[in-house]
């Protein structure tokens, strides 16, 4: 699905929002742009706002995969995701069927393990994310718990705009 928010990974470790800002803009009119350093992880990953969809679609088609200008190595920039289902439950914040937030595995189809705030990871139905995704969430938990209130409102922000909200997640 279309959309001015572009999600852009291996980025080089060192890359901060201005340089980030300086070499999309290239490409189009920047809005908005956040760094995200990869925590136990060699790169790091942003997020760039465009002023129109037509910029951000020419950005994820022709740069994705190759080398942008101003970087030594290829990038992935793909589009924020679409909104999680969130499957059919027992009431608000309990899952799919079979599986209160991703409990138990086997019969009772969970597999993951016990939230009480949704599918948790690798829960019910709808509770998987990729795996940026999955680490957006656990930084914004770490950040949460270092009380790093401004990475942690960032990150919210992000996994919202890709219909995620973090706080019925984790």
């Amino acid at each position: 699905m279309a959309d001015t928010n572009i999600y852009i990974s291996d980025l080089p470790a060192e890359m901060d929002e201005e340089s980030l800002k300086a070499i999309f803009g290239a490409y189009g009119t920047v809005t908005w742009s956040k760094v995200f350093q990869g925590k136990g992880k060699p790169g790091s990953s942003g997020i760039v706002e465009f002023a129109s969809i037509e910029e951000a679609s020419w950005v994820v088609e022709n740069v994705s995969g190759n080398i942008p200008e101003g970087l030594s190595m290829p990038v992935t920039i793909t589009f924020k995701k679409a909104k999680a289902d969130k499957g059919k439950g027992f009431g608000k914040g309990f899952g799919g069927f079979g599986g209160f937030g991703g409990f138990g595995g086997g019969k009772f189809g969970g597999g993951g393990r016990f939230s009480p705030y949704g599918c948790g990871k690798g829960g019910a139905k709808g509770g998987s994310f990729d795996a940026e995704t999955e680490g957006m969430l656990d930084q914004w938990v770490q950040a949460k718990r270092s009380r790093d209130f401004a990475t942690a409102d960032s990150l919210r922000e992000i996994l919202r705009a890709q219909g995620i909200d973090p706080d019925k997640v984790r």
